[in-house]
């Protein structure tokens, strides 16, 4: 155990140390990237809804579908430390309600989330090929709720913390990062620097 804790703090290391090894010249500004996440929090805040209806009227529901979020991130580096930008995502449910009897007909339900959130990420360590950093956003999510035939179309607050996440490549490369969210738990994707 010893010996991997003590093989994760060289590597650490020195990818830090070749954080540090390039110039003002190579430092590429602009950052645009693409992620899927897992478990946006709207997932979580549904499953707690849905828990309440079941228990309160005289349905269930069944064949839940989440797709998770696509998100289109960019963010412009103000030095090798901050950077602004922006994030919209897009994630999708839906489910089946039915009688707690199981009879009667199937109702579905589909909910569309669009979120549109200015960003702010801080970078512990800004390298070449490595970069460990933290995010958070705040803006709005765009929430349509169709339910049979009926639809209903909202505006809710939207937030996103990413505690820790990090990116390896140079000018293309790959990130990932943990938090919660509208984004979710664990975020994945393909950043590209210019």
């Amino acid at each position: 155990m010893i010996k991997k804790v003590k093989k994760w703090c060289i590597l650490l290391m020195l990818l830090a140390s070749s954080s540090t090894a390039f110039s003002q010249s190579d430092f590429k500004r602009h950052e645009v990237a693409v992620g899927y996440g897992f478990v946006p929090s709207s997932d979580f805040i549904d499953a707690f809804s849905d828990g309440l209806v079941s228990a309160f009227t005289g349905f269930k529901d069944k064949n839940k579908r989440s797709m998770g979020s696509i998100s289109l991130m960019y963010n412009y580096h103000l030095n090798k430390t901050f950077g602004i930008g922006g994030v919209i995502s897009y994630s999708h449910r839906s489910k089946d309600w039915v009688n707690n009897d199981n009879q009667g007909d199937l109702i579905k339900q589909k909910f569309d989330y669009i979120t549109i959130m200015p960003r702010v990420k801080g970078d512990w360590i800004h390298g070449r090929i490595f970069t460990l950093y933290s995010a958070v956003s705040a803006g709005m999510v765009i929430y349509k709720d169709k339910f049979g035939n009926e639809s209903d179309t909202s505006v809710k607050f939207g937030w996103q913390i990413s505690a820790l996440g990090f990116e390896i490549g140079s000018t293309i490369g790959a990130f990932a990062e943990v938090g919660v969210g509208q984004l979710g738990i664990a975020t994945v994707g393909l950043r590209a620097r210019f």
